[in-house]
């Protein structure tokens, strides 16, 4: 399995000593509040241990921080898996349903959140935004919105059955990573937000891209059983075989080789950006921000990495769950779109012996090109 791989992320191993008791506040309150209903849904979730993941991530929060942390963790999890269902290949309802989420992003009023995990995103969204300044608010809002529209981008790739180029496919993962809201949490809960200016420079910007582009392939390899699982084209590992015509090892190693130049790259721009505050003439205080965001970008790098391999979401186990249904089914996962039944190309993988059921029945991938040339085509195209 792909979780055995190693990668050199040079950042020590840190996890918050109030995992155990964050995770079972976390699934206690799933459970009281209705969310997860059936033993084999708990028994699914607790096996992603995203607690272990959040620990990670958020390594000095402790208690109400973490618990925070944590529901952050469970609704990325639940909200992604949806898009391994029909909703991730119906583009119009996938377009309904992240329109919707943006709005409570926005926050403009006119939203009201009207299915469980969306209630679920409110009450991370709005607990995040607590004691935080415009500034942050804005730039927060405006990662959340980019990160449910990006759904609706995958959404068209995949009912065009576009495969694309691996750079491509990276520039589009930064955003639907998700990791850049996991770092506007991590100023959330260390109570330190590095100035503004110094977020919308490029050194903060490429430093950002570089922890998403990390987190990415980190996962490209650990989860890559259970994208074939879910005959997702869309994966770093894939797309090198594909353009380069090499074996499955030799492009896990060209990934991991990736994965190095960037960690390599983010200590140039770490040490760019502490040079910044002296340019500037920061005080102690906001130097003490910055700081505080690098050390961000670390664990979040690291957390995923050790989380990626001693997990069973990627495990044989997690891919045989993907195979018989590719997201828990339970109240949490209830949306308007309607029922999440398999999509066309998990429910037609190889070796079904329904009539039609094979991959040649589908229709054949269009590659680095969106079908057609509309806005959301284009934007496949050019993320």
């Amino acid at each position: 399995m792909p979780q055995d791989f190693e990668v050199d992320i040079p950042f020590p191993p840190r996890i918050s000593p109030d995992v155990p008791g964050a995770r079972q506040r976390n699934v206690d309150r799933l459970v009281s509040e209705g969310l997860l209903t059936r033993e084999e849904s708990v028994a699914r979730y607790l096996g992603w241990d995203v607690a272990q993941l959040a620990g990670r991530f958020h390594p000095s929060a402790t208690g109400d921080d973490l618990d925070l942390g944590l529901q952050q963790q469970t609704f990325y999890f639940v909200f992604d898996d949806l898009f391994d269902t029909c909703l991730g290949e119906e583009p119009a309802r996938a377009y309904a349903l992240c329109h919707q989420m943006a709005a409570l992003a926005r926050h403009d009023g006119t939203a009201r959140p009207a299915f469980p995990l969306a209630e679920m995103f409110v009450d991370v969204w709005n607990r995040s935004k607590q004691g935080m300044s415009d500034a942050w608010r804005r730039r927060a809002g405006f990662n959340w919105e980019h990160f449910f529209l990006s759904y609706v981008t995958e959404a068209v790739n995949r009912m065009c059955r576009t495969v694309l180029d691996l750079a491509s496919y990276i520039r589009q993962r930064q955003v639907a990573i998700g990791s850049r809201g996991v770092l506007d949490l991590v100023e959330r809960l260390s109570r330190a937000e590095a100035p503004p200016e110094l977020h919308e420079s490029s050194c903060f910007q490429h430093m950002r891209d570089v922890t998403a582009d990390v987190v990415t392939l980190t996962n490209d390899v650990a989860s890559l059983e259970k994208d074939e699982a879910n005959q997702e084209a869309n994966n770093a590992v894939l797309l090198l075989c594909l353009e380069r015509g090499v074996s499955r090892q030799k492009a896990i190693g060209a990934v991991q080789h990736m994965i190095s130049e960037r960690v390599a790259h983010f200590h140039v721009l770490s040490a760019e950006s502490m040079r910044m505050c002296g340019l500037l003439g920061l005080s102690p205080e906001q130097r003490h921000a910055v700081e505080r965001f690098i050390d961000g970008n670390r664990a979040v790098m690291r957390g995923n990495y050790d989380w990626s391999r001693n997990n069973e979401r990627y495990s044989e186990e997690g891919v045989e769950r993907v195979r018989a249904s590719p997201c828990i089914e339970d109240r949490l996962t209830r949306t308007p779109a309607g029922p999440h039944r398999p999509a066309a190309h998990v429910r037609h993988h190889a070796g079904s012996t329904e009539p039609g059921a094979t991959p040649d029945a589908l229709p054949p991938p269009s590659a680095h090109a969106p079908c057609h040339p509309g806005p959301l085509g284009a934007a496949a195209a050019a993320a």
